[in-house]
């Protein structure tokens, strides 16, 4: 299993830095566009769409639905979008608090997980793109983003191994721990003060960056644990076998998910306050 997970990261890794760094900014939406429908038959999984032409169904509902925003480009529809994420991920720690649900609960409801799941994939789309082909961010910050979720990653497994004992939220994810998070937030706070250097962050906005930064590392463990709590309801262990030893496109983006409309936001945040 690790020989294929280091083979695909190996193999996917330049893939990923060629789209971040050198492709046009149509092309880069393309990318994004491919990477979020994969995620969407995928979900089609997690929202009880069993049969064959019930998730193709929703799978051209969720493409249709992302080339309109694609093509659009319409900053009040791309807003709405990004809020209705933040909506939901203001929510979902309360959710999590409670689960597992109630069979007459609200989120085991087939509607409630299609919607849930067009919003935060389609705020995915629209914040990627946002980010990367804005010139005042660019590739730089979209690495800088995904770099620091993996070492957040590598941050909260290493300190879980060596002094998990708390866990974090049994009934959800067994082996994540409170000092996992505490490990993934202190790698945070060491990357972003290196990474604010490397991105001529104004002396100003040190603080808030630092803040908007670990607030986005916080919001990824929340995506990682509420794609496990679809996973759950849905009793699927992958999101599917599509990525060898890694499982599925939402498996390696669930994070993501919540970290590119929160990290928006507080860069949305950052230009407002100068």
């Amino acid at each position: 299993m690790l020989k294929y997970r280091l083979l695909t990261a190996f193999s996917m890794g330049p893939l990923i830095l060629w789209a971040i760094y050198s492709m046009p900014e149509n092309y880069f939406a393309i990318f994004s566009f491919v990477l979020v429908s994969l995620g969407a038959w995928e979900w089609s999984a997690f929202a009880d769409w069993k049969k064959t032409l019930q998730r193709s169904l929703f799978l051209i509902v969720s493409v249709a639905l992302f080339l309109i925003v694609i093509f659009a480009q319409n900053s009040d529809v791309n807003n709405s979008i990004i809020v209705a994420s933040l909506i939901w991920w203001l929510i979902c720690i309360p959710l999590l608090l409670t689960f597992p649900f109630a069979n007459n609960h609200f989120m085991q409801r087939q509607f409630t997980k299609t919607i849930v799941g067009i919003v935060l994939l389609s705020a995915t789309l629209v914040s990627m793109i946002l980010i990367r082909n804005n010139p005042a961010y660019g590739s730089g910050y979209v690495l800088y983003l995904i770099l620091l979720i993996w070492f957040a990653d590598s941050g909260a497994y290493f300190a879980g191994r060596a002094f998990g004992k708390n866990k974090l939220l049994p009934t959800v994810s067994p082996g994540k721990t409170w000092e996992g998070v505490v490990g993934a937030l202190i790698v945070t706070f060491i990357v972003a003060i290196i990474s604010a250097n490397l991105l001529e962050i104004a002396s100003t906005q040190f603080i808030l960056f630092i803040l908007i930064t670990m607030l986005t590392v916080v919001y990824s463990v929340v995506g990682d644990l509420s794609e496990s709590v679809f996973k759950r309801m849905a009793n699927i262990k992958d999101s599917s076998h599509l990525i060898p030893g890694h499982g599925g496109i939402l498996d390696r983006i669930d994070s993501l998910m919540a970290a590119f409309p929160v990290f928006f936001a507080g860069l949305w945040l950052m230009e407002k306050l100068g």
